[in-house]
């Protein structure tokens, strides 16, 4: 699934970020197994018809992404390896300012293509498309980090994104987990355990569950086992 950034190389965060997200969302939708973003960018550029073998996957989706000025030209295809076909294309030019929609956009046209039932998820808000970028400059660079000083710099990213949009909830969830992955999981219960009721009230049911699964990754961590099933069961 992942898009292929057509533009200037500082752009790449967008390719990178909505990638991740799509995986996730397509992932969680329903009955379908979706290949990691670490697998298919270990597999490097080899042939569509190889990758699906070593992957064990029939559908191949790829994408390309390129931002002009305040303009996104998106395009994607499905192609099909058992009968060696495309089964969908499509193209799309959108505004900037649509940016947090365009993930929304392509999960719902390769669930519909590939028949697979699903329930849309999608939170009744809309996200600010400038916190959005700030969000997915952060997932960017926190999944390729290569010191203290990045996650530092994630840190501030995320800070400036929930400034500007405080319903930015996958935002906030970022940053709870960065704290529990670095080792403070107390950190990370005073970070998540309020946006749980936040997310809550926005009916941002996608959010709950994440939120859930890292406080029983956080009580495991404190041998808390019975706390954690609790929290795993919610979830």
């Amino acid at each position: 699934l992942p898009l292929d950034n057509k533009g200037d190389t500082e752009d790449d965060f967008y390719a990178y970020g909505i990638s991740s997200d799509l995986i996730s969302d397509v992932t969680s939708a329903g009955l379908i197994r979706v290949a990691s973003l670490n697998r298919i960018e270990d597999l490097g550029d080899i042939a569509v018809i190889e990758k699906a073998k070593m992957l064990d996957v029939r559908y191949i989706a790829e994408g390309t992404l390129w931002k002009r000025d305040s303009i996104f030209q998106l395009s994607m295809e499905i192609y099909d390896t058992k009968t060696e076909k495309v089964v969908w294309s499509e193209r799309w030019q959108n505004d900037w300012k649509e940016l947090p929609l365009i993930r929304d956009v392509l999960a719902e046209n390769i669930l519909d293509k590939l028949k697979v039932d699903y329930t849309t998820d999608t939170p009744s808000y809309t996200v600010n498309p400038d916190a959005y970028e700030l969000y997915l400059k952060a997932k960017h660079k926190y999944d390729k980090r290569k010191n203290t000083d990045d996650i530092e710099i994630v840190k501030g990213l995320i800070n400036k994104a929930v400034e500007i949009d405080d319903n930015l909830i996958a935002a906030k969830i970022l940053l709870g987990a960065i704290y529990l992955n670095t080792g403070y999981g107390n950190k990370a219960m005073e970070i998540l355990t309020p946006i749980l009721k936040q997310a809550t009230e926005l009916d941002d049911k996608r959010s709950i569950v994440e939120i859930y699964t890292y406080l029983g990754t956080v009580h495991t961590h404190k041998y808390d086992y019975d706390k954690a099933l609790e929290y795993f069961n919610k979830s």
